[in-house]
């Protein structure tokens, strides 16, 4: 856990990544955990401890987790519609009850077939009961947002164009894509331009874009035509978010604020445009 919060203070989208991947573990890791417990359940032993089980989960649900939520949102900015909302949101418990209820058992503690009964009792009542009341309650007590439930990143595609020459000016294109891309979890597309015919310029950018954005999905392709007319065209058939160009700066000997093509770029993109120096 402390790891966990680290990792999404420190780096949210490795985080989220991170997460995706246990998530896939889980599934398999699920089969072995809960196959095991029904194993070693007790029919008998749950059928005796139904009644007085139901009545434990109950008072465990609607009392006990009720002075759980209330104490642990203490002080904070949610609303008393979102902390109702906790009780029928986490009522549903499976993963901690599977993992230790037949560690009692195992260690012949006296009690423990009980103590394991009424673990899977508890799962077999809150989990679909838990599932039904999250369904039903969230559309009622709260308000869907643009943020995912882990709050580790803003919940919409972000796509990077990057428009790229043979300058030296490029690698610090690839780098700020790059940057961009790791902070949102985004894809990018390189795009270059050709206008004069030579192989080895693209080749070359074909290699750097490899070796900078080799952790990010990302795609190069070439094109040929009116330089801001392409970029755009492209940037509005892949519905590009940003265009990221390169910035020339000041000339020495004339009045240009920019190259010609990043002014062409933002003065005729309605897609946000970031310039690089």
């Amino acid at each position: 856990m402390a790891m966990g919060f680290f990792l999404i203070e420190i780096d949210a989208p490795l985080a989220r990544r991170l997460r995706g991947g246990f998530n896939s573990l889980w599934i398999v890791a699920e089969i072995i955990l809960f196959v095991l417990m029904g194993a070693t359940i007790q029919l008998q032993t749950l059928e005796k401890t139904l009644l007085s089980g139901v009545l434990i989960l109950a008072v465990g649900l609607f009392i006990g987790r009720s002075i759980g939520w209330y104490l642990s949102t203490w002080g904070s900015n949610w609303n008393w519609r979102e902390k109702l909302f906790l009780l029928p949101g986490n009522s549903a418990k499976a993963t901690v009850q599977a993992a230790i209820g037949a560690i009692p058992l195992s260690q012949g503690i006296a009690g423990g077939e009980i103590i394991l009964a009424i673990a899977a009792l508890s799962i077999l009542i809150t989990a679909p009961l838990g599932a039904w009341a999250t369904a039903t309650f969230a559309p009622k007590l709260l308000q869907k947002g643009e943020v995912d439930p882990t709050k580790l990143t803003v919940a919409s595609r972000t796509l990077l164009l990057a428009a790229v020459d043979g300058s030296p000016l490029a690698v610090e294109v690839l780098k700020k894509v790059g940057d961009l891309a790791r902070q949102t979890n985004g894809e990018a597309i390189i795009l270059y331009v050709i206008t004069v015919v030579d192989e080895s310029v693209a080749e070359r950018l074909r290699t750097q874009t490899q070796q900078l954005l080799s952790d990010i999905r990302h795609q190069f392709i070439t094109t040929t035509g009116n330089i801001p007319e392409e970029i755009i065209n492209t940037a509005q058939e892949y519905e590009a978010t940003d265009i990221i160009i390169g910035k020339r700066g000041y000339q020495p000997c004339e009045r240009v604020l920019i190259g010609s093509v990043s002014q062409a770029v933002l003065e005729s993109s309605s897609i946000p445009v970031i310039l690089v120096e």
